[in-house]
């Protein structure tokens, strides 16, 4: 994962997404993600539930599909779920994705942080290593 990029996708189910049918759909989007994805890439999904879609799986139902996302497909790092009223409309959906992109940038700017942290303590810790003089005999002494 530290040579690739981290995408996140924005999932959001239409009206014509029944609870009986959500895992079908939601199998076939991340399979699409992970296809598209390069190796060593990472996709955070994050999912657009409506409270009819939410409830209308029991929960344990609804975390054992979202974990069998996370294990089938390598990508997929994480799925976050957030709760709406209705499908998000084409400006909601900009909305998001600006806000996904922030997200992104922060993320990028921790992780430079994180790096050149570690690598200045590595600096750090580094001790010099010794040197050791040797006399050699030539083979004419």
């Amino acid at each position: 994962m530290a040579s690739g990029q981290i995408h996140i996708a924005i999932l959001n189910p239409g009206v014509e997404i029944t609870p009986l049918r959500l895992r079908g759909w939601l199998q076939k989007e991340a399979a699409v993600i992970n296809n598209r994805a390069n190796p060593g890439d990472g996709a955070i999904l994050r999912l657009f539930l409506t409270k009819t879609l939410r409830y209308g799986l029991p929960g344990k139902k609804l975390d054992a599909i979202l974990q069998a996302l996370t294990e089938k497909y390598p990508a997929v790092l994480r799925i976050e779920v957030q709760l709406i009223e209705a499908p998000l409309t084409a400006d909601e959906m900009e909305e998001q994705t600006r806000i996904a992109n922030a997200d992104l940038q922060k993320f990028m700017q921790r992780a430079e942080e994180y790096a050149k942290r570690k690598q200045a303590e590595a600096l750090e810790n580094t001790q010099p290593a010794p040197i050791q003089w040797h006399t050699l005999k030539s083979a004419l002494d």
